[in-house]
């Protein structure tokens, strides 16, 4: 997509109160990382509505297994939230610096996520679409402008997504500002499986771990 490199070097910024559901995990999403650009907010809402099958559709199983070994390997142990919320109820983040510092290298508990992610009925593309448009429709309200002033900026919005709909919404990659300040090392799972992973069904430990 010829705009994404360009639109993923302008960060945005959160303007005015959150009204719903939907603006309030955006706000919090961009309060919680530095960088957020659009190209990140895209990354955001693809995950919440289709999770990680692309990556299940990618990979086997054993190169799905050995893909998380080497990363899980390859992460420094860190403090932070071990989960971090997407939007909705379906998906979740998990962070692999938190998990190595509470679990090491066991690798196992986020694989058998991943396949129990394997067998859950897929996400439709029309629910990121309306997800879209409701990112849309908070650029129109002035609660979301990039932080370099852009009078164009809906229509420079607008065109991008309409590019991005006739490319058939392909997954996005985060931008290297958001790369440079925030970690990456994590993988969607579906929020059923946190208690798998944390060999818990207790609720208070879900706080815990956020």
């Amino acid at each position: 997509m010829k705009n994404e490199k360009r639109l993923s070097l302008l960060k945005l910024r959160f303007v005015g109160r959150a009204e719903d559901d939907f603006t309030k995990v955006l706000r919090k999403h961009m309060e919680l990382h530095e960088g957020v650009s659009l190209i990140d907010l895209l990354k955001f809402l693809y995950q919440s509505s289709l999770g990680s099958f692309h990556l299940l559709e990618m990979m086997n199983e054993t190169k799905m297994l050995n893909w998380i070994k080497k990363n899980l390997e390859n992460t420094q142990p860190s403090d932070g939230s071990l989960v971090e919320e997407l939007y909705g109820k379906k998906w979740v983040r998990l962070n692999f610096g938190p998990y190595k510092k509470r679990y090491g290298n066991d690798y196992r508990k986020i694989y058998e996520a991943c396949m129990k992610a394997k067998n859950m009925k897929q996400g439709h593309v029309e629910e990121f679409r309306k997800l879209l448009e409701s990112l849309i429709d908070a650029f129109r309200k002035g609660r979301m402008q990039f932080v370099s002033y852009k009078p164009r900026a809906l229509s420079i919005v607008e065109g991008f997504l309409k590019e991005y709909k006739e490319e058939g919404y392909p997954p996005v990659h985060h931008s290297k500002a958001y790369m440079l300040k925030n970690s990456s090392d994590y993988l969607v799972v579906p929020r059923s499986s946190l208690a798998g992973i944390m060999c818990t069904n207790k609720i208070e430990d879900y706080a815990r771990a956020e």
